[in-house]
């Protein structure tokens, strides 16, 4: 075999190698290429599906948080409604009639069961009414044991008895502050439903 021959040979069999060499790379890189593409996919889906649920989430956690402020509003306009009733009831003890206010005074005072005592009013009771109050409590009794007290307090209405160490809270704040926990509920399903 001559130097051609074997040159031809080795050019030859460089050629096939070459060839097998290179489908053999384009072979692969078509594997790892369509490899690469199904991942790219499986990842976009992931990524996807994340970005959805994430999204679900988010708009699950904006309505949860929308409704909890929407009951939140609903029950301070509720409170505030029922709040209101309490100040409209406070304003019509308020509004009394003079005769009137005097024999609920009188009424309450002699519901009471002490025997005498210092009557305190507000000032403008006190002014107005005061000395009414002890003559009608002292006549209705047969007493002169109760007194009217020149110190005032800070009331809308109603008094306060004092009989030695005793207190008696008689005012309207303290009436409707004692009932309002019992009536809250009623007054709500009065004004709700």
């Amino acid at each position: 075999m001559s130097i051609e021959n074997i040159t031809a040979a080795i050019i030859n069999d460089a050629k096939l190698v070459e060839e097998t060499s290179v489908k053999n790379a384009e072979k692969t890189m078509e594997e790892i290429i369509g490899k690469a593409k199904i991942e790219a996919e499986e990842i976009m889906k992931q990524t996807a599906e994340r970005c959805t649920k994430d999204a679900e989430s988010l708009k699950s956690r904006k309505v949860s948080a929308a409704e909890l402020q929407a009951r939140k509003m609903i029950l301070g306009a509720k409170q505030e409604a029922i709040q209101k009733s309490f100040d409209l009831a406070l304003e019509k003890l308020r509004s009394m009639p003079e005769d009137k206010y005097l024999n609920y005074l009188t009424e309450e005072i002699i519901k009471i069961s002490v025997n005498e005592g210092i009557i305190v009013l507000n000032q403008a009771d006190r002014d107005k009414i005061g000395e009414k109050l002890i003559k009608a409590v002292n006549q209705r009794l047969n007493t002169q044991r109760y007194k009217l007290s020149d110190k005032t307090i800070n009331t809308s209405g109603g008094f306060l008895l004092r009989s030695g160490n005793i207190e008696i809270n008689n005012t309207f704040e303290t009436l409707l502050n004692s009932i309002k926990d019992d009536l809250t509920s009623e007054v709500a399903n009065a004004l709700f439903n």
